[in-house]
């Protein structure tokens, strides 16, 4: 069975260097396929450029080692868990991304999968590290940020989602490292608060979007909200 274009696109949203076969052959199936196909090729140069943050060579292996628990003397325990996080996260992302759209349908839904496929890789990613992108990556949503907000970033990369792109980053506070998801094409009612997986998110409603502030369950997150309400603008807010 032949893929179709909305199947096509959401694999290529989660895997775009994917060398499953038949998505190969969907990349240069028809004119549309190609040219959906050429502009993630594109979107995706920029994104390497933008985070401009290597990958250790032996990063799975060491994850695989970390995860079987901590030896004597070692990192504290917090980073194990972690590091668990993200190869579970990476072992169902696989899955995720090809269940039916429906059961996405809601914004609760849609940051839960969203944190599932990369939150707690980049949490250990972003850990004693200062983003210095931060810049370049708003630019791209035409957006700007407050400096303090943005000396907070820790790790900052634009994310493709079947509802469009978003700005995902992790904030360094004096509570822990704490997610938040820039979402430029998506509006919310309100500010309200989601909860998954004993996670809470906090939505912000912006002038340009919205954001969600993912935080554990236990986690005092109301700090950061005042924050990025008042920091997230339009570039040429202050143009």
């Amino acid at each position: 069975m032949s893929m179709n274009f909305s199947e096509f696109k959401q694999r290529l949203g989660a895997d775009p260097a994917s060398q499953d076969p038949e998505f190969l052959h969907a990349r240069t199936s028809s004119p549309e396929f190609a040219r959906e196909a050429a502009a993630a090729d594109r979107l995706e140069q920029k994104l390497i450029r933008a985070t401009g943050l290597p990958v250790p060579v032996n990063l799975i292996e060491e994850l695989k080692a970390i995860s079987q628990g901590p030896p004597a003397g070692a990192r504290p325990w917090w980073g194990y868990a972690l590091a668990a996080s993200l190869l579970l996260a990476v072992a169902a992302a696989g899955v995720v991304w090809r269940m039916d759209r429906s059961r996405m349908a809601s914004l609760e839904s849609d940051l839960a999968y969203h944190y599932q496929l990369d939150g707690p890789k980049l949490l250990l990613m972003a850990e004693g590290q200062s983003a210095s992108n931060v810049e370049e990556v708003l630019n791209h949503f035409q957006a700007q940020m407050s400096p303090e907000l943005s000396r907070m970033v820790g790790y900052i990369k634009i994310c493709r989602t079947p509802d469009g792109e978003t700005a995902h980053m992790v904030l360094h506070t004096e509570h822990g490292p704490v997610t938040l998801i820039f979402m430029p094409d998506r509006a919310v009612t309100g500010d309200g608060l989601v909860v998954f997986d004993g996670m809470q998110a906090q939505l912000v409603s912006l002038a340009n979007g919205s954001a969600a502030i993912i935080g554990t369950s236990d986690q005092d997150i109301s700090g950061v909200y005042a924050l990025v309400v008042n920091s997230i603008t339009p570039l040429e807010a202050n143009a």
